[in-house]
Protein backbone atom coordinates (compact mmCIF):
# COMPACT_ATOMS: atom_id res chain seq x y z
CA UNK A 1 0.00 0.00 0.00
CA UNK A 2 1.41 3.85 -1.00
CA UNK A 3 0.72 6.19 1.48
CA UNK A 4 -0.74 9.69 0.10
CA UNK A 5 -0.62 11.94 3.03
CA UNK A 6 2.67 12.19 5.36
CA UNK A 7 3.51 13.90 8.82
CA UNK A 8 7.00 15.30 8.82
CA UNK A 9 8.02 16.36 12.33
CA UNK A 10 11.72 17.66 13.44
CA UNK A 11 14.08 17.41 16.60
CA UNK A 12 17.22 18.55 17.58
CA UNK A 13 19.85 16.15 17.80
CA UNK A 14 22.62 15.85 20.56
CA UNK A 15 25.19 18.12 18.59
CA UNK A 16 23.00 20.95 18.39
CA UNK A 17 23.02 21.70 22.67
CA UNK A 18 26.28 20.88 22.77
CA UNK A 19 27.32 23.59 19.97
CA UNK A 20 25.43 25.77 22.06
CA UNK A 21 26.46 25.25 25.34
CA UNK A 22 30.76 25.39 23.79
CA UNK A 23 29.01 29.10 22.29
CA UNK A 24 27.92 30.11 25.85
CA UNK A 25 31.89 29.21 27.29
CA UNK A 26 33.19 32.33 26.12
CA UNK A 27 30.56 34.07 28.28
CA UNK A 28 31.91 32.28 31.49
CA UNK A 29 35.34 35.23 30.82
CA UNK A 30 34.93 39.12 31.48
CA UNK A 31 34.44 40.87 28.45
CA UNK A 32 33.65 37.85 26.27
CA UNK A 33 29.89 37.90 26.17
CA UNK A 34 30.02 40.01 22.98
CA UNK A 35 31.73 36.55 21.58
CA UNK A 36 29.41 34.12 23.05
CA UNK A 37 26.31 35.72 21.63
CA UNK A 38 27.96 36.23 18.38
CA UNK A 39 28.89 32.35 18.05
CA UNK A 40 25.16 31.94 19.20
CA UNK A 41 23.67 33.84 16.53
CA UNK A 42 25.91 32.25 14.06
CA UNK A 43 24.84 28.71 15.20
CA UNK A 44 21.32 29.57 15.08
CA UNK A 45 21.75 31.01 11.30
CA UNK A 46 23.45 27.64 10.25
CA UNK A 47 20.89 25.14 12.08
CA UNK A 48 18.29 26.90 10.54
CA UNK A 49 19.73 26.56 7.31
CA UNK A 50 20.58 22.93 8.16
CA UNK A 51 17.06 22.53 8.68
CA UNK A 52 15.56 24.54 5.82
CA UNK A 53 18.00 22.25 3.72
CA UNK A 54 16.78 19.19 5.03
CA UNK A 55 13.55 19.22 3.88
CA UNK A 56 12.61 15.64 1.72
CA UNK A 57 9.75 14.73 0.09
CA UNK A 58 9.62 11.01 -0.09
CA UNK A 59 6.91 8.39 -1.25
CA UNK A 60 6.37 5.25 0.95
CA UNK A 61 5.11 1.58 0.28
CA UNK A 62 4.70 -1.85 1.81
CA UNK A 63 3.74 -5.09 0.62
CA UNK A 64 2.79 -7.64 2.94
CA UNK A 65 2.58 -11.38 2.43
CA UNK A 66 -1.16 -12.25 3.23
CA UNK A 67 -1.79 -14.43 5.08
CA UNK A 68 1.24 -14.88 7.45
CA UNK A 69 2.52 -18.16 8.82
CA UNK A 70 2.38 -18.63 13.15
CA UNK A 71 5.52 -18.57 14.60
CA UNK A 72 7.33 -18.37 11.09
CA UNK A 73 9.69 -15.40 9.98
CA UNK A 74 7.03 -13.72 7.20
CA UNK A 75 8.78 -10.82 4.20
CA UNK A 76 7.63 -7.28 4.42
CA UNK A 77 9.04 -5.26 1.76
CA UNK A 78 9.06 -1.69 1.60
CA UNK A 79 10.19 0.95 -1.12
CA UNK A 80 11.28 4.80 -0.49
CA UNK A 81 11.75 6.84 -3.43
CA UNK A 82 13.02 10.54 -2.67
CA UNK A 83 12.57 13.57 -4.25
CA UNK A 84 15.86 15.67 -2.85
CA UNK A 85 19.25 15.21 -2.22
CA UNK A 86 20.17 11.93 -1.00
CA UNK A 87 19.56 10.61 2.48
CA UNK A 88 20.21 7.76 4.84
CA UNK A 89 16.62 6.67 6.64
CA UNK A 90 15.95 4.62 9.62
CA UNK A 91 12.57 2.90 9.16
CA UNK A 92 9.74 0.72 11.38
CA UNK A 93 6.71 -0.24 11.37
CA UNK A 94 3.70 0.39 13.86
CA UNK A 95 3.43 -3.03 14.68
CA UNK A 96 0.39 -4.83 16.76
CA UNK A 97 0.87 -7.27 19.90
CA UNK A 98 1.53 -10.87 18.89
CA UNK A 99 3.39 -9.00 15.84
CA UNK A 100 7.05 -8.61 15.99
CA UNK A 101 10.02 -7.77 14.49
CA UNK A 102 12.79 -10.54 13.57
CA UNK A 103 16.03 -8.87 13.85
CA UNK A 104 16.75 -4.85 13.41
CA UNK A 105 14.48 -2.50 11.81
CA UNK A 106 16.09 -1.52 8.30
CA UNK A 107 18.14 1.53 7.15
CA UNK A 108 17.99 2.40 3.34
CA UNK A 109 20.54 4.93 1.33
CA UNK A 110 18.37 6.63 -0.76
CA UNK A 111 19.39 8.52 -3.87
CA UNK A 112 17.08 11.45 -5.51
CA UNK A 113 14.60 10.03 -7.85
CA UNK A 114 14.82 6.13 -7.63
CA UNK A 115 12.52 4.18 -6.00
CA UNK A 116 14.90 1.39 -3.35
CA UNK A 117 13.63 -1.45 -2.01
CA UNK A 118 14.20 -2.69 2.09
CA UNK A 119 12.69 -5.33 3.78
CA UNK A 120 12.65 -7.04 7.21
CA UNK A 121 10.77 -10.17 8.88
CA UNK A 122 7.58 -10.38 11.21
CA UNK A 123 7.10 -13.04 13.33
CA UNK A 124 3.45 -13.56 14.43
CA UNK A 125 3.21 -15.28 17.52
CA UNK A 126 -0.34 -15.48 17.90
CA UNK A 127 -3.01 -16.55 15.01
CA UNK A 128 -5.77 -13.82 14.19
CA UNK A 129 -6.54 -10.59 12.38
CA UNK A 130 -4.14 -7.69 12.89
CA UNK A 131 -3.53 -4.48 11.48
CA UNK A 132 0.20 -2.82 10.46
CA UNK A 133 -0.08 0.58 11.57
CA UNK A 134 1.99 3.93 10.30
CA UNK A 135 5.14 3.72 8.70
CA UNK A 136 8.04 5.62 10.65
CA UNK A 137 11.09 6.76 9.04
CA UNK A 138 13.68 9.16 10.32
CA UNK A 139 16.96 11.20 8.99
CA UNK A 140 19.43 13.30 9.92
CA UNK A 141 20.11 17.02 8.17
CA UNK A 142 23.30 17.06 6.43
CA UNK A 143 25.41 18.75 9.31
CA UNK A 144 23.35 16.29 11.82
CA UNK A 145 21.71 19.25 13.77
CA UNK A 146 18.21 18.06 13.09
CA UNK A 147 16.64 14.59 12.98
CA UNK A 148 13.47 14.71 10.36
CA UNK A 149 10.95 12.24 11.62
CA UNK A 150 8.13 11.18 8.75
CA UNK A 151 5.04 8.77 9.37
CA UNK A 152 3.41 7.43 6.02
CA UNK A 153 -0.35 6.46 7.18
CA UNK A 154 -0.18 3.11 5.64
CA UNK A 155 -2.19 0.43 7.10
CA UNK A 156 -2.31 -3.26 5.90
CA UNK A 157 -5.29 -5.62 7.35
CA UNK A 158 -3.13 -9.56 7.94
CA UNK A 159 -4.65 -12.74 8.81
CA UNK A 160 -2.21 -15.05 10.70
CA UNK A 161 -3.02 -18.59 9.69
CA UNK A 162 -1.68 -21.76 11.37
CA UNK A 163 1.64 -22.49 10.19
CA UNK A 164 1.76 -23.19 6.41
CA UNK A 165 5.40 -23.31 6.32
CA UNK A 166 4.87 -27.39 5.87
CA UNK A 167 2.25 -27.01 3.11
CA UNK A 168 3.76 -24.93 0.99
CA UNK A 169 6.85 -27.64 1.54
CA UNK A 170 4.31 -30.03 0.38
CA UNK A 171 2.55 -28.77 -2.06
CA UNK A 172 6.28 -27.89 -3.92
CA UNK A 173 7.49 -31.51 -3.37
CA UNK A 174 4.16 -32.44 -4.89
CA UNK A 175 4.72 -30.01 -8.07
CA UNK A 176 8.60 -31.36 -8.54
CA UNK A 177 7.76 -35.15 -8.28
CA UNK A 178 9.53 -35.52 -4.85
CA UNK A 179 9.33 -36.70 -1.43
CA UNK A 180 8.55 -34.17 1.43
CA UNK A 181 10.80 -34.68 4.55
CA UNK A 182 9.75 -36.69 6.97
CA UNK A 183 6.82 -37.92 5.39
CA UNK A 184 7.12 -41.42 3.88
CA UNK A 185 6.68 -42.55 0.29
CA UNK A 186 3.03 -43.59 -0.14
CA UNK A 187 2.36 -46.40 -2.94
CA UNK A 188 -1.07 -45.67 -4.94
CA UNK A 189 -2.11 -49.08 -4.32
CA UNK A 190 -3.30 -50.71 -1.54
CA UNK A 191 -6.35 -52.50 -0.43
CA UNK A 192 -9.31 -50.99 -1.96
CA UNK A 193 -11.84 -52.25 -3.68
CA UNK A 194 -10.76 -52.98 -7.15
CA UNK A 195 -8.10 -55.51 -7.69
CA UNK A 196 -5.10 -54.00 -9.56
CA UNK A 197 -2.17 -56.90 -8.63
CA UNK A 198 -0.24 -58.98 -6.24
CA UNK A 199 2.56 -58.50 -4.30
CA UNK A 200 4.52 -60.27 -1.89
CA UNK A 201 3.17 -60.23 2.23
CA UNK A 202 4.23 -56.67 4.19
CA UNK A 203 4.30 -56.35 7.75
CA UNK A 204 1.11 -54.03 8.47
CA UNK A 205 -0.75 -55.79 5.44
CA UNK A 206 -4.19 -57.26 6.57
CA UNK A 207 -4.96 -61.20 6.96
CA UNK A 208 -8.08 -61.16 4.65
CA UNK A 209 -5.87 -59.02 1.58
CA UNK A 210 -3.27 -62.49 1.42
CA UNK A 211 -4.10 -64.89 -1.84
CA UNK A 212 -4.07 -68.07 -0.86
CA UNK A 213 -3.86 -69.72 -4.07
CA UNK A 214 -0.99 -67.39 -4.96
CA UNK A 215 0.67 -68.39 -1.82
CA UNK A 216 0.47 -71.93 -2.47
CA UNK A 217 2.04 -71.73 -5.79
CA UNK A 218 5.00 -69.58 -4.60
CA UNK A 219 5.78 -70.86 -1.55
CA UNK A 220 5.74 -68.19 0.29
CA UNK A 221 2.75 -65.44 1.53
CA UNK A 222 1.75 -63.21 -1.23
CA UNK A 223 -0.90 -60.12 -0.52
CA UNK A 224 -3.58 -58.43 -3.12
CA UNK A 225 -3.19 -54.94 -4.08
CA UNK A 226 -6.24 -52.70 -5.13
CA UNK A 227 -7.02 -49.27 -6.64
CA UNK A 228 -6.58 -47.14 -2.91
CA UNK A 229 -10.10 -45.99 -2.26
CA UNK A 230 -10.72 -42.03 -2.98
CA UNK A 231 -13.49 -39.84 -1.45
CA UNK A 232 -13.33 -41.11 1.66
CA UNK A 233 -14.58 -38.95 4.23
CA UNK A 234 -11.66 -37.58 6.85
CA UNK A 235 -12.62 -35.51 9.35
CA UNK A 236 -10.91 -33.50 11.93
CA UNK A 237 -12.13 -33.58 15.31
CA UNK A 238 -10.15 -30.60 17.47
CA UNK A 239 -10.47 -29.66 21.07
CA UNK A 240 -10.36 -26.74 21.65
CA UNK A 241 -10.56 -26.54 25.60
CA UNK A 242 -8.16 -25.72 28.37
CA UNK A 243 -6.14 -28.81 27.74
CA UNK A 244 -4.90 -27.15 24.73
CA UNK A 245 -3.88 -23.55 26.36
CA UNK A 246 -0.59 -24.82 27.50
CA UNK A 247 2.56 -23.88 25.77
CA UNK A 248 5.33 -26.05 24.06
CA UNK A 249 8.27 -24.27 22.98
CA UNK A 250 6.26 -20.52 22.20
CA UNK A 251 3.37 -22.26 20.80
CA UNK A 252 0.07 -23.40 22.37
CA UNK A 253 -1.05 -26.99 21.83
CA UNK A 254 -3.67 -25.94 19.92
CA UNK A 255 -1.34 -24.06 17.61
CA UNK A 256 0.10 -27.30 17.11
CA UNK A 257 -2.76 -29.40 16.22
CA UNK A 258 -3.91 -26.79 13.43
CA UNK A 259 -0.49 -26.74 12.06
CA UNK A 260 -0.42 -30.77 11.63
CA UNK A 261 -4.30 -30.63 11.16
CA UNK A 262 -4.02 -28.41 8.30
CA UNK A 263 -1.02 -30.29 6.46
CA UNK A 264 -3.10 -33.54 7.17
CA UNK A 265 -6.30 -31.81 5.38
CA UNK A 266 -3.61 -30.83 2.23
CA UNK A 267 -2.77 -34.25 1.78
CA UNK A 268 -5.97 -35.60 1.86
CA UNK A 269 -7.45 -33.47 -0.38
CA UNK A 270 -4.71 -34.25 -2.90
CA UNK A 271 -5.23 -37.69 -2.96
CA UNK A 272 -9.36 -36.77 -3.57
CA UNK A 273 -10.73 -37.79 -0.15
CA UNK A 274 -13.39 -35.78 1.46
CA UNK A 275 -12.11 -33.86 4.38
CA UNK A 276 -14.15 -31.94 6.95
CA UNK A 277 -13.29 -30.46 10.63
CA UNK A 278 -15.00 -29.71 13.77
CA UNK A 279 -13.25 -27.63 16.15
CA UNK A 280 -15.41 -27.15 20.10
CA UNK A 281 -14.53 -26.29 23.12
CA UNK A 282 -17.78 -26.02 25.53
CA UNK A 283 -19.60 -26.17 22.47
CA UNK A 284 -19.06 -26.32 18.82
CA UNK A 285 -16.74 -23.50 17.45
CA UNK A 286 -16.35 -24.13 13.87
CA UNK A 287 -18.05 -26.67 11.40
CA UNK A 288 -17.07 -27.54 7.84
CA UNK A 289 -18.99 -30.69 6.31
CA UNK A 290 -16.82 -33.01 4.78
CA UNK A 291 -15.79 -31.87 0.94
CA UNK A 292 -13.14 -32.61 -2.00
CA UNK A 293 -11.05 -29.95 -3.56
CA UNK A 294 -8.78 -27.07 -2.53
CA UNK A 295 -11.31 -24.93 -2.12
CA UNK A 296 -12.35 -27.25 1.00
CA UNK A 297 -8.84 -26.59 2.79
CA UNK A 298 -9.41 -22.83 2.56
CA UNK A 299 -12.74 -22.82 3.28
CA UNK A 300 -11.39 -24.82 6.61
CA UNK A 301 -8.49 -22.54 7.29
CA UNK A 302 -10.96 -19.23 7.13
CA UNK A 303 -13.24 -20.98 9.70
CA UNK A 304 -10.46 -21.40 12.79
CA UNK A 305 -7.66 -19.27 12.03
CA UNK A 306 -8.76 -16.79 14.70
CA UNK A 307 -10.23 -19.14 17.23
CA UNK A 308 -8.31 -19.19 20.46
CA UNK A 309 -8.41 -22.11 23.19
CA UNK A 310 -10.98 -21.50 25.96
CA UNK A 311 -10.65 -22.13 29.48
CA UNK A 312 -13.37 -24.47 29.52
CA UNK A 313 -13.72 -27.94 30.34
CA UNK A 314 -14.66 -30.07 26.63
CA UNK A 315 -17.71 -31.91 26.97
CA UNK A 316 -16.99 -35.39 24.66
CA UNK A 317 -19.83 -36.93 25.31
CA UNK A 318 -22.06 -33.97 24.12
CA UNK A 319 -19.50 -32.99 21.16
CA UNK A 320 -19.40 -36.38 19.51
CA UNK A 321 -22.79 -37.36 20.21
CA UNK A 322 -23.86 -34.26 18.21
CA UNK A 323 -21.09 -34.68 15.07
CA UNK A 324 -22.72 -38.73 15.16
CA UNK A 325 -25.93 -37.52 14.84
CA UNK A 326 -24.67 -35.64 11.35
CA UNK A 327 -22.46 -37.80 10.22
CA UNK A 328 -23.52 -41.07 9.92
CA UNK A 329 -20.96 -42.36 6.96
CA UNK A 330 -18.24 -44.79 7.69
CA UNK A 331 -15.02 -42.18 7.95
CA UNK A 332 -11.45 -41.79 9.45
CA UNK A 333 -12.21 -39.54 12.61
CA UNK A 334 -8.90 -37.96 13.87
CA UNK A 335 -9.56 -36.42 17.04
CA UNK A 336 -6.31 -34.18 17.95
CA UNK A 337 -6.49 -33.56 22.09
CA UNK A 338 -4.44 -34.29 25.43
CA UNK A 339 -4.25 -37.03 27.31
CA UNK A 340 -3.43 -35.04 30.85
CA UNK A 341 -6.93 -35.76 33.24
CA UNK A 342 -7.33 -39.52 34.34
CA UNK A 343 -10.88 -39.59 35.13
CA UNK A 344 -11.60 -36.94 31.90
CA UNK A 345 -9.88 -39.95 29.69
CA UNK A 346 -11.76 -42.77 31.10
CA UNK A 347 -14.85 -40.43 30.31
CA UNK A 348 -13.60 -40.60 26.59
CA UNK A 349 -12.22 -43.90 26.26
CA UNK A 350 -16.37 -44.76 26.41
CA UNK A 351 -17.15 -42.25 24.02
CA UNK A 352 -14.33 -43.46 21.65
CA UNK A 353 -15.47 -47.45 21.78
CA UNK A 354 -18.74 -46.08 20.64
CA UNK A 355 -18.15 -44.11 17.86
CA UNK A 356 -15.05 -47.19 16.57
CA UNK A 357 -18.10 -49.45 16.01
CA UNK A 358 -18.62 -47.57 13.16
CA UNK A 359 -16.19 -45.34 12.45
CA UNK A 360 -12.17 -45.80 12.35
CA UNK A 361 -10.73 -43.79 14.98
CA UNK A 362 -7.20 -41.96 15.90
CA UNK A 363 -6.81 -40.14 18.67
CA UNK A 364 -3.65 -37.69 18.31
CA UNK A 365 -1.80 -36.49 21.15
CA UNK A 366 1.54 -34.13 21.60
CA UNK A 367 4.39 -34.94 24.21
CA UNK A 368 5.61 -32.51 25.85
CA UNK A 369 9.59 -32.37 25.40
CA UNK A 370 9.57 -30.78 28.53
CA UNK A 371 8.20 -33.27 30.50
CA UNK A 372 10.39 -36.46 29.06
CA UNK A 373 13.40 -34.81 29.70
CA UNK A 374 12.48 -34.08 33.07
CA UNK A 375 11.28 -38.18 33.32
CA UNK A 376 15.11 -39.53 32.61
CA UNK A 377 17.18 -36.65 34.36
CA UNK A 378 18.89 -37.61 38.02
CA UNK A 379 17.38 -35.62 40.31
CA UNK A 380 20.35 -33.80 42.33
CA UNK A 381 18.04 -32.42 44.81
CA UNK A 382 14.70 -33.11 46.66
CA UNK A 383 12.60 -30.30 44.30
CA UNK A 384 14.12 -32.51 41.09
CA UNK A 385 13.58 -35.72 42.75
CA UNK A 386 9.77 -34.66 43.46
CA UNK A 387 9.69 -33.08 39.82
CA UNK A 388 10.99 -36.44 38.35
CA UNK A 389 8.70 -38.34 40.16
CA UNK A 390 6.06 -36.28 39.16
CA UNK A 391 6.74 -36.24 35.69
CA UNK A 392 7.04 -39.80 35.75
CA UNK A 393 3.33 -40.20 36.84
CA UNK A 394 1.73 -37.89 34.11
CA UNK A 395 3.98 -40.42 31.42
CA UNK A 396 2.49 -43.32 33.29
CA UNK A 397 -0.92 -42.31 33.24
CA UNK A 398 -0.85 -41.46 29.74
CA UNK A 399 0.51 -44.74 28.79
CA UNK A 400 -2.41 -46.36 30.61
CA UNK A 401 -4.93 -44.33 28.71
CA UNK A 402 -3.06 -45.47 25.17
CA UNK A 403 -3.12 -48.78 26.40
CA UNK A 404 -7.11 -48.79 26.91
CA UNK A 405 -8.05 -47.36 23.85
CA UNK A 406 -5.96 -49.29 21.66
CA UNK A 407 -7.90 -52.17 23.25
CA UNK A 408 -11.21 -50.52 22.42
CA UNK A 409 -9.77 -50.54 18.66
CA UNK A 410 -8.76 -47.01 18.45
CA UNK A 411 -5.67 -45.98 16.62
CA UNK A 412 -3.20 -43.92 18.83
CA UNK A 413 -0.34 -41.38 18.21
CA UNK A 414 1.69 -39.55 21.03
CA UNK A 415 4.69 -38.35 19.85
CA UNK A 416 6.77 -34.79 20.27
CA UNK A 417 6.72 -31.51 18.74
CA UNK A 418 9.36 -32.37 16.03
CA UNK A 419 7.86 -35.26 14.65
CA UNK A 420 4.17 -34.56 14.91
CA UNK A 421 2.52 -33.02 11.46
CA UNK A 422 4.74 -35.85 10.05
CA UNK A 423 3.70 -38.52 12.30
CA UNK A 424 0.22 -37.36 12.08
CA UNK A 425 0.34 -38.00 8.13
CA UNK A 426 2.28 -40.81 7.93
CA UNK A 427 -0.63 -42.49 9.46
CA UNK A 428 -2.77 -41.07 7.56
CA UNK A 429 -1.13 -42.65 4.47
CA UNK A 430 -0.62 -46.20 6.26
CA UNK A 431 -4.93 -46.67 6.52
CA UNK A 432 -5.23 -45.19 2.90
CA UNK A 433 -2.51 -48.13 1.81
CA UNK A 434 -3.48 -50.82 3.72
CA UNK A 435 -7.44 -49.95 3.16
CA UNK A 436 -8.82 -49.45 6.59
CA UNK A 437 -11.47 -47.47 5.62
Amino acid sequence: MRADRVTVRFSPTPRLPLLLALAALPALFPGLLWLSLALAAALTGVALADLAASRRTIEAERRVENPLSLGEENPVRLAFRCHGAPVTLEVCDDLPLHLEPAGEWPVVRLEEGAWVEVGYRVRPGRRGRYAIGPLHGRYRSRLGLWNRMITWPITDEVRVYPNLLAVRQYEVAMRQGRQMEGLKRARLRGAGTEFESLREYQEGDEFRAINWPATARRGSLVTNLYQVDRSQPIMLLVDAGRLMIPQIQGLSRLDYVLNAAMLLATVAAERGDQVGLMLFGGEVKAFVPPRKGRRQVMAMLESLYDLQPEQVEPDYGRMLGWFAARHRRRSLLVLFTDLVDPEINRGLTAHLSALAARHLVLVVTLTDPALLALSRCIPENAQQAYEKATALEVLAQRAETRARLQRSGVLVIDVPPSSFSAAVVNQYLQIKEQGRL
